[in-house]
């Protein structure tokens, strides 16, 4: 395992790069877990008692059963990640940050602080379109797999809605990726999680904790639960109370992220309630002129409440004991025009750490880099990939060689001739024949350098469709089942050890069964 600076990771917005490194007045607590035994132990201290009961979450084992206790009986504090639920449980660094969750709430265990880590499943989501969709690496690089109905004009939350047939044939796909007999019965464990009339919701949340496994319990959260539901109502309904301190705090933070220099996420809109309101199993946004109507039925339980951007940190502080949220990119910049809310809802604010950055490869890929000389700290970095034409010193002399023959062979022609005229012609011949076979064997030479170049390109591609698809790092584009059909069962494990970076990239080397290095890897 290495590390490579956080700036080199492709595309990082300049608003998380401040969170990450700390000391920017966005983000006035740092992101250390000193911060996070402290903000914890206050929590604690306080007695704070989650409103949510333990029948709220879903887990696994009874380490899973004595972790949902804990935590609403007010024992432990919680250590937070969530994300956007997907298909086969969407990119890798979803289960990073699971991961990370896990990891912090051990070390926080370890120093004495009672911590829980929670998942919340996006499952209220509407944004079909980025849920119902995934990748994998195929013979021309990444190839995109969608389901139909993946538009941006559903607004039904995504977690109740049926896995459409279409995914079977999404499975047939990646059995081209399962080369070996653990990788196929990896993929029917997939396959069955997410088989058609399966709940988007379902299968993410049991894939989740699949991949977890009881070693450490994770918690999930669906925000469309219940008990959620009913506390969701009950912020909003705050928020209604307040709602023109709400919409002031919320302009005066966008203008503090203007002021610092960043473009804010969320422009502030007046004519917008930071909430959105699901009628009639429809998503909408709830606009300040239609907020006392939306109540109303809400209040009659016409409507359910999920929160937006902005208000969802808040509310998961109020339901949860939280010590820590675990942030990725995105997260951190709507956590910018977040944070100036809490004090408002009366909510404690948890220590924010940026989620931890993986570059998995396998035995292959650490192979191929290597030849290719490409060095860890340069895997992220597309204008490293791009190599060079061999140079062919080679076919440089042997023209060199026939350019002196040719010469001197020239040069013998007057006194051949002057010996026997008609040895001038047989001069000639011998001269054109030599020269001529001298220079197709710098031919030879010079395509062998390009078959070489040939076979090296090809090695970058089939490499790149592994660890940077699309100029992308493979964490965000592939589903974690890539990475288990590639290099069998101990993927997880490997990103469990190597979570807990925050800020980090970690290069993770995972090392295939037997089986699966017989088996002609991708990158080979």
């Amino acid at each position: 395992m290495s590390l490579i600076p956080l700036e080199r990771y492709p595309g990082l917005p300049p608003l998380f790069l401040d969170f990450a490194r700390g000391g920017s007045p966005l983000y006035p607590d740092p992101p250390t877990i000193d911060a996070a035994l402290a903000r914890g132990r206050e929590l604690l201290d306080h007695r704070h008692s989650t409103p949510l009961p333990a029948r709220a979450f879903r887990f696994r084992g009874a380490a899973g059963r004595k972790a949902a206790d804990d935590l609403a009986a007010g024992r432990a504090v919680a250590v937070l990640a969530g994300h956007q639920i997907g298909l086969f449980t969407g990119p890798l660094y979803t289960l990073g940050k699971a991961f990370d969750a896990i990891a912090i709430a051990r070390e926080l265990t370890r120093r004495g602080l009672p911590a829980v880590p929670v998942f919340w499943a996006l499952t209220d989501d509407h944004d079909l379109e980025e849920v119902a969709r995934t990748a994998r690496p195929g013979p021309d690089g990444r190839e995109r797999l969608v389901l139909e109905g993946a538009d941006r004009s559903n607004r039904a939350p995504v977690g109740p809605r049926p896995i459409p047939d279409g995914v079977s044939v999404i499975v047939e796909a990646f059995r081209e990726n399962a080369r070996s007999e653990e990788a196929a019965q990896i993929l029917e464990e997939f396959a069955r999680r997410s088989a058609p009339g399966q709940t988007y919701g379902e299968a993410f949340m049991e894939t989740l904790l699949d991949l977890i496994g009881e070693e450490d319990p994770l918690l999930v959260v669906d925000p469309l639960g219940d008990d959620v539901s009913e506390a969701a109502r009950g912020l909003f309904e705050s928020g209604r109370e307040r709602r023109a301190d709400v919409a002031e705090t919320l302009r005066r933070a966008a203008e503090a992220v203007a002021r610092a220099g960043r473009e804010p996420v969320v422009p502030f809109r007046s004519d917008l309630f930071p909430f959105f309101a699901i009628e009639d199993g429809v998503r909408r946004r709830v606009e300040t002129e239609d907020l006392d109507r939306v109540a109303e039925k809400i209040g009659r339980g016409e409507a359910r409440v999920s929160a937006d951007v902005l208000t969802r940190p808040v509310f998961k502080s109020l339901v949860l004991p939280a010590a820590v949220s675990v942030l990725g990119p995105s997260e951190s910049a709507y956590h910018a025009q977040s944070l100036p809310l809490f004090p408002l809802f009366g909510a404690p604010v948890p220590i924010l750490m940026p989620r931890t950055f993986f570059v998995p490869r396998g035995p292959a890929e650490r192979r191929t880099a290597a030849a290719l000389g490409i060095a860890d700290e340069d895997l992220l970095d597309p204008q490293a990939w791009s190599g060079e034409s061999t140079p062919v010193p080679q076919a440089e002399r042997i023209g060199e060689v026939a350019l002196r023959l040719d010469l001197e062979m020239a040069s013998l022609g007057p006194s051949l001739e002057e010996l026997d005229p008609t040895l001038a012609g047989a001069l000639e011949t011998a001269r054109r024949k030599a020269t001529y076979q001298i220079e197709q064997l710098a031919e030879r030479v010079r395509k062998a350098a390009e078959r070489k170049d040939e076979v090296a390109l090809n090695r970058r591609r089939r490499l790149a469709a592994m660890i940077l698809p699309g100029g992308e790092p493979a964490e965000r584009v592939y589903p974690p089942l890539v990475f288990l059909l590639a290099w069998g069962r101990g993927v997880p494990d490997a990103v469990r050890n190597a979570a807990g970076n925050g800020g980090t990239i970690v290069v993770i080397d995972v090392d295939a069964p037997a089986q699966v290095q017989a088996e002609e890897s991708h990158a080979g």
